[in-house]
Order: structure tokens, then C-alpha cells, then sequence
């Protein structure tokens, strides 16, 4: 069993990306092999242990993330998140003055700008979903990008 210590080793570095974690994962796996070989014999010894490496990793890999999962929400509250005041009048007028903005685009120039940067959609979706080839609508959002530019330079928005 102990010709395959090596390229177990490889292996599971490969799935785990930590050498030393990779050891200890296989250091873990001989011992799960050999009780499991005084219960019965194995026949595929070096298939058991490859399974068995495997195994080991993924539960690792599903408690690790669970671990980051914890983490992250025992962070959220620890910590006050509340917006100041001043901070929330502020975020609301440079959404308004968005909006603003947003209301001097072309409609069409509007539509796609929201849907791709507001929304999400990819150029793609946004193409198909108007009828238009992409290469209208990269024009769109780029003639969109600019126009809003402009107006945020020739307005107030710098001083809010």
C-alpha cells in the first residue's frame, strides 16, 4: 500500500491545492485503509485509496466552506452596518441626479444603458431581447456612457 504514497499525495494536492493539507488528507486515508482492511480485505487497494482521498478532501472542502459561510455571517452582525444620516441624503440625491441624467438619454439610449449596466443583462441578452444586432447595442450603451458623462461634468453632480 505504501508504493501509492506518493502519487496519492499528488493527487490530492491537485484537489485541494495545499501540500500540506494533501499530506495530512493522505495520512488520514491510510488510516481510514488499513481499519477498513482489518475488517475485510480489499481488493483494488490502490482504487480504495484514491476514493477514499477523495472522500476525505470533499468533506474537508464542504466544512471549509461551511466554516467561511459561518464566519461571514457572524461578521455581519457583529458590526454596526447602519448608514449615517448625512450618508443616506447624500446616497439618495446622487441616485436623483441619476435619474436626472438618465431622463436626458434617447429612449433607446436609456433602455439599453439600464438593462446592461443597471440590470445586468449581458450585450447579448439585451440584443435579443430588442431585436437589435450587437454591435447596435455596444453602440448604444458606449453613446449612452458618453452622453451621461457629459451631463455629469456640465451639471452639479461633482457637489453632492
Amino acid at each position: 500500500m505504501l508504493k501509492y504514497y506518493k502519487e496519492l499525495v499528488f493527487f490530492v494536492q491537485k484537489l485541494v491545492g495545499d501540500k500540506d493539507l494533501a499530506m495530512d488528507i493522505t495520512q488520514e486515508t491510510y488510516i481510514k485503509t488499513i481499519e477498513k482492511s482489518k475488517e475485510s480485505p480489499i481488493a483494488n487497494e490502490r482504487a480504495f485509496l484514491y476514493k477514499v482521498a477523495r472522500n476525505i478532501a470533499i468533506d474537508i472542502s464542504r466544512k471549509e466552506k461551511n466554516r467561511t459561510f459561518i464566519a461571514y455571517e457572524e461578521e455581519e452582525h457583529c458590526c454596526d452596518k447602519q448608514e449615517l444620516p448625512y450618508e443616506i441624503i447624500l446616497k439618495n440625491a446622487k441616485h436623483e441626479m441619476l435619474l436626472n441624467a438618465l431622463d436626458t438619454l434617447p429612449k433607446h439610449l436609456k433602455h439599453v444603458f439600464v438593462l446592461h449596466v443597471m440590470e445586468g443583462y449581458s450585450k447579448k441578452e439585451i440584443a435579443v431581447m430588442m431585436h437589435l444586432n450587437l454591435n447596435s447595442v455596444q453602440k448604444y450603451i458606449i453613446n449612452a456612457t458618453a452622453k451621461l458623462s457629459d451631463y455629469i461634468q456640465n451639471t452639479q453632480w461633482n457637489k453632492a
